[in-house]
């Protein structure tokens, strides 16, 4: 078992620690995978998001000096959805199986398997690459978010790997962090229109914690739930997680986010398998039975019955009102119920 040596465990506090700092609208900043550079050295380093499903870029940064890399083909390109997602071995296992461990390429071919490839020729060859390690942030199957380090020569090492993984926590909280504070702000931006009724509401606290502003969503929230003394202690133990008050089978979540919090009202769980909650996610990106079983390497009869399975436990009929019913529970990523689910049995 590989153990990290104290001058890398220090080296890995303080780039976390740092991180925190460069953090905005956007998790993953240039400034950022300079930072990350010098934990794990390479001569290119890049973070991509794609839509699996669609086949397009959701945001891509390079670390500053990757523009001598020219790309022979980018992530909105037929060549590499045909070539590079479909033939790269670490891809491949990310969707199908949603490991997001640091993998190395040469996890899965040696280098003379590699130079035989079409994936070489096209995605290694022209920027003099020999070698690529991927760590990627836990996530949905239709959206990948991977960080991706090449090298001209010498491969990654297992310490290289041990720092990646114990380092993709703290990444999955950066990017949800920026996240939030995306949510935030549109939420700022509608506080005036704010409906009583709407699940969502936001509180901003002044430099002494008292409330300066409560919209109606949240005043409403709080008096139904009443988390009085919780929700005190929760602010001064100065706690990062998020503060979850039941009442009966509904579920008040409130988050923290600098000197402003969220609330959210969800909907009771479902119990539903991790197979059936994959399905489902699928099917809500407007997938058929068919692509559905091919990318879960399923027969299409087995994915028809966990549908049924699914309706059955939500008490609909239809794919649409299975997504409509499921949507807050399972994480779509901003999916609109009535435009994804589109696809027919």
């Amino acid at each position: 078992m590989s153990v990290l040596a104290r001058g890398d465990a220090e080296r890995l506090l303080r780039f976390v620690a740092e991180a925190e700092n460069l953090g905005g609208d956007e998790p993953f900043t240039a400034e950022f995978l300079v930072e990350l550079g010098r934990l794990v050295p390479a001569d290119q380093l890049s973070y991509s998001e794609l839509d699996c499903v669609q086949k397009r870029s959701l945001g891509d940064v390079d670390r500053p000096g990757n523009a001598e890399w020219s790309d022979t083909c980018d992530s909105d390109d037929e060549l590499f959805w045909g070539v590079v997602m479909e033939e790269s071995p670490a891809s491949l296992r990310h969707r199908q199986t949603g490991f997001c461990d640091a993998v190395k390429v040469s996890d899965f071919l040696t280098q003379r398997e590699l130079h035989r490839t079409r994936l070489y020729d096209i995605w290694f060859r022209p920027h003099s690459t020999e070698h690529k390690l991927y760590v990627g942030i836990p996530s949905p199957l239709w959206h990948t978010k991977t960080f991706i380090f090449d090298r001209k020569r010498g491969d990654f090492n297992e310490r290289d790997r041990l720092v990646l993984n114990l380092l993709q926590p703290h990444l999955s909280r950066l990017w949800q962090a920026a996240r939030t504070r995306r949510e935030l702000a549109a939420a700022l931006t509608g506080l005036d229109q704010a409906e009583a009724r709407e699940s969502r509401g936001v509180i901003l606290l002044g430099a002494r914690g008292e409330v300066e502003y409560a919209s109606e969503p949240a005043r409403r929230l709080l008096r139904e739930f009443a988390p009085d003394e919780t929700l005190v202690e929760w602010l001064e133990s100065g706690s990062r997680r998020p503060l979850i008050h039941r009442l009966g089978e509904r579920r008040l979540i409130i988050e923290r986010v600098g000197d402003a919090l969220l609330l959210e009202e969800t909907r009771p769980d479902v119990d539903l398998t991790a197979r059936e909650r994959e399905v489902l996610t699928w099917v809500a990106r407007g997938m058929t039975n068919p692509e559905i079983a091919r990318l879960l390497w399923l027969a299409p009869s087995t994915v028809a019955k966990h549908l049924e399975n699914i309706y059955a436990k939500l008490g609909v009929k239809t794919r649409t009102a299975a997504v409509a019913r499921f949507l807050g529970p399972i994480d779509v990523e901003g999916g609109d119920a009535e435009s994804i689910v589109s696809a027919q049995n």
